[in-house]
């Protein structure tokens, strides 16, 4: 199985220090998807943060490949998240490797923005992109590895869909991604000189894996 190593430094460092999470669910660890999973709707929390009744599903097609690694939560000032570790490789015409992450989110005292970001590689006809929808009628969505984020009016309560499909057309080419991402800011909002730019550097590291994996390919 595909391990991400740097990825495990980056949760040791901003992991280590989660703490004011709620009294009614335990602070997240590092852990696989099926533990992630059988917390149910207890689910677990990052800072003001908790992620409920989590499910992760992956379908393959044409060769298609999905291995899931485990769950890093982590915090950059005033954002709070978990990263999804994985590897995914579709390679061959007509290949697909897809997968579907759903669960509540909540914070304290409301939510007011929602980051999304995945690393990976594609070439020739290969495509990576993962669509989010959230249960306030917000949608992101990314069509190549990359961060984006939204804004909305602060609720307290989220459910949260996403989609993060690799494919290959009828021409030669390969996708390939190792990370999936989602974080969320609570109300006042972010920490001047943390947040998002931390979040985005962080991204930068996870796309660095995603190109030790394609060297791995080549």
């Amino acid at each position: 199985m595909f391990r991400v190593p740097a990825l495990v430094g980056v949760a040791t460092m901003i992991a280590s220090s989660i703490s004011a999470a709620p009294a009614w669910s335990a602070a997240c660890v590092q852990g696989s998807v099926a533990s992630y999973i059988a917390l149910g709707a207890t689910g677990c929390s990052v800072g003001p943060i908790t992620f409920s009744s989590i499910s992760v599903t992956t379908t393959t097609s044409n060769g298609g490949q999905v291995n899931l690694n485990d769950f890093f939560p982590f915090m950059f000032g005033n954002e709070f998240g978990l990263t999804l570790g994985y590897s995914a490789l579709a390679q061959t015409a007509n290949a697909t490797a897809d997968i579907k992450w759903e669960y509540n989110v909540t914070g304290v005292p409301a939510i007011n923005d929602a980051f999304l970001a995945f690393a990976g590689n594609t070439s020739g006809s290969g495509h990576a992109t993962v669509s989010e929808v959230l249960s306030n009628g917000i949608t992101l969505s990314l069509n190549a590895p990359g961060s984006t984020t939204a804004t909305f009016d602060p609720i307290s309560l989220l459910h949260v869909l996403k989609d993060q499909i690799d494919f290959v057309g009828l021409t030669e080419g390969f996708a390939t991604t190792s990370a999936l991402t989602n974080a969320f800011s609570v109300v006042p909002g972010p920490i001047v000189g943390a947040g998002l730019p931390g979040l985005v550097l962080a991204c930068g590291g996870m796309i660095g894996l995603a190109r030790r994996r394609r060297q791995q390919i080549g």
